[in-house]
């Protein structure tokens, strides 16, 4: 891709020839936003990994209902390519196959998505979900969810079983967006002697803006 010639690279020849959809990767990150190359490539790329974890954990919630799996409409690239591909040609992973790893684990924890912008007030409900794989049923299992920002936190806690192969609402994470700026985290841990998880969820948490004499849109 030469990106020492950055941002002026030839997306012509790089579209006729290695499979790149500008339109697409613009969508996810324009290159407006980005003053160079490897800025550009580990966006495109932290765009390509959370939706591939968010459609796994998905689909796995979705356990036989109708969701029996899923497969790969490019797992590696055969030639050198800009593609979806989790591997490139060299069959060096992309930071997507990290992700797409950890939403497999026979026993994940989840939880519905946050919206990639929160606005302070914003009133949200977020169920937790346990998906297991496993043969064998899971007891005296305990997931807590945490929420984290600038300058406070707030934690729920539930305990019980999780059946044999299944998909279990364990709880609801119900709170108003605090009054602050910055980032927010929803941290979820799931502990068992023979099952452990974890999983994050991130938001940009920014003040309502009110400009005088105009009413915020």
């Amino acid at each position: 891709m030469e990106p020492h010639r950055w941002p002026d690279l030839d997306w012509d020849h790089l579209r006729d020839h290695h499979g790149l959809q500008l339109e697409q990767l613009e969508m996810a990150s324009p290159r407006a936003a980005h003053f160079s190359f490897d800025s550009w490539r580990d966006a495109t790329q932290r765009h390509q990994a959370e939706v591939l974890r968010l459609q796994i954990e998905t689909l796995r919630r979705l356990k036989y209902r109708p969701t029996g799996g899923f497969c790969f409409l490019s797992l590696n690239d055969a030639q050198p390519a800009v593609s979806w591909s989790v591997f490139d040609h060299t069959r060096h992973p992309k930071r997507a196959h990290q992700a797409v790893v950890e939403a497999c684990h026979p026993v994940i924890v989840v939880a519905e998505p946050l919206p990639a912008e929160v606005t302070p007030g914003d009133a949200m409900a977020l169920d937790v979900h346990v998906v297991s794989d496993l043969r064998q049923p899971l007891d005296d299992v305990r997931c807590t969810a945490t929420l984290r920002w600038p300058g406070g936190h707030h934690q729920w806690a539930w305990s019980g079983s999780v059946p044999t192969d299944s998909c279990v609402r364990v709880g609801t994470v119900q709170f108003v967006a605090p009054k602050a700026t910055g980032e927010l985290w929803l941290d979820l841990t799931l502990e068992h002697p023979d099952a452990a998880a974890t999983n994050r969820y991130t938001a940009t948490l920014g003040a309502q803006l009110v400009a005088r004499g105009v009413d915020p849109v």
